[in-house]
């Protein structure tokens, strides 16, 4: 016995576009679990603006850290965000260096 699937009527419902940061596996091991925290070099930075099927409009940033001292692991965390926020984040920006460089 069959059952027909009906479909509903209407728009589809795109989920939520949220801003994040996704940093590979490999850098979460890299940090010992009774240590504090591990410093890296930021040693890049690069982004796109992308049209992502049903989310939309995005900024992409890839910025590539690199190990300090001894170690020479390399990692690239991404940040997505919304124009939005990427345009209150370039402002943020903007403005904390012109206060550091006053200071």
């Amino acid at each position: 016995m069959s059952k027909q699937i009906a479909r509903r009527k209407g728009l589809i419902r795109t989920p939520p576009r949220r801003n994040y940061m996704s940093f590979p596996r490999e850098l979460r091991e890299a940090i010992p679990e009774l240590h504090a925290g591990r410093c890296l070099e930021l040693a890049s930075v690069d982004g796109q603006g992308v049209n992502v099927p049903f989310f939309g409009p995005a900024v992409q940033l890839k910025l590539l850290v690199k190990e300090t001292g001894k170690l020479t692991g390399k990692f690239v965390v991404r940040i997505d965000l919304e124009p939005e926020a990427a345009r209150a984040l370039a402002a943020s920006l903007l403005k904390l260096a012109n206060d550091a460089e006053k200071q």
